[in-house]
Parts: structure tokens; sequence; C-alpha cells
């Protein structure tokens, strides 16, 4: 069903993949974890520093907790951000209005959200799910902060 885990990597908690140490049936351990430093995306002690304008966010999974966060709907707290690049995982959540929450948290921040297939049958039916089994890259744009575009 193509959930076996078999070289892919995920967060713990985001993963929804089949991990082979737990299975029951499985004859060998094939999984491998590793502990890793996390740091947020957003506030004082944040990834997102002044100056970044460019962001390709790849968390596996957790794009959708930061994306759908109140502060993804805060245009300062992405403070010099013009250009954001992103795969939302609708192998992870598969409802459509989820990720449109997440479009409408980017556009209150003043991006302008751009992906493939908007305005077609999955995108404008009310409670659609996800039909393909693949995820599914976003670009955004706006423009500049207030503090680039100020020559004064």
């Amino acid at each position: 069903d193509g959930t076996q885990n078999t070289w892919r990597h995920a967060l713990s908690g985001y993963s929804h993949y089949k991990d082979k140490a737990k299975m029951k049936d499985s004859k060998e351990c094939s999984s491998e974890r590793t502990t890793v430093d996390v740091v947020p995306f957003f506030g004082p002690n944040g990834a997102l520093e002044p100056g970044i304008t460019f962001v390709k966010l790849d968390c596996e999974g957790a794009e959708i907790d930061i994306l759908l966060s109140t502060e993804a709907a805060d245009a300062s707290a992405w403070m010099d951000v013009t250009h954001l690049v992103f795969e939302w995982s609708f192998t992870k959540e598969k409802k459509v209005e989820r990720f449109h929450d997440a479009v409408k948290n980017l556009e209150s921040s003043g991006f302008v959200v751009m992906y493939e297939g908007k305005g077609s049958h999955w995108d404008i039916e009310p409670g659609m799910e996800w039909p393909f089994f693949t995820d599914h890259v976003i670009f955004a744009t706006r423009a500049h902060s207030h503090k680039l575009e100020s020559t004064t």
C-alpha cells in the first residue's frame, strides 16, 4: 500500500509510514531512529531571522502545524520573507479544507499563493479530500516588507 518505510525520513509524530521495527510480521528491523535538535520556526529563538527573504520550508510533515499556526497569519512573524516554497503533505492531511486554512493564513500575511490545480474540482468543491497519491508543491510571494522598501 506504499506506507512501508523503505528509505523515507520523517519526524516522529508526523510520519504516516509503517515502522518495520513495530510490525509483528517483520523478520528484520530496518528502521533507524536518530535524535535531532529542533527549534521553533517563528519567534525570538526561531529559525526565521531578519534579512531572510526566501524560505524553502521542508520540515518532514511539520509544515502543516507551522502553516496552520496563528503566527503564520501574522505578517510581522514572516519578517522579511517575500518568497516561500513548501510541500503540503496531503498524504498526511487529506482534507483540502485544512490546506485552504493554511492558504488563508498566508494570504492574511500578504502572500499570493500559487499551486497547480487552483480552481479545479478538488480545490473548489466543499468537503473534498485530496484525490491523488502525492503531495503538492506550493509557491507564495509577497511584496517586500516595509523595512526593505523604506529609503528614508
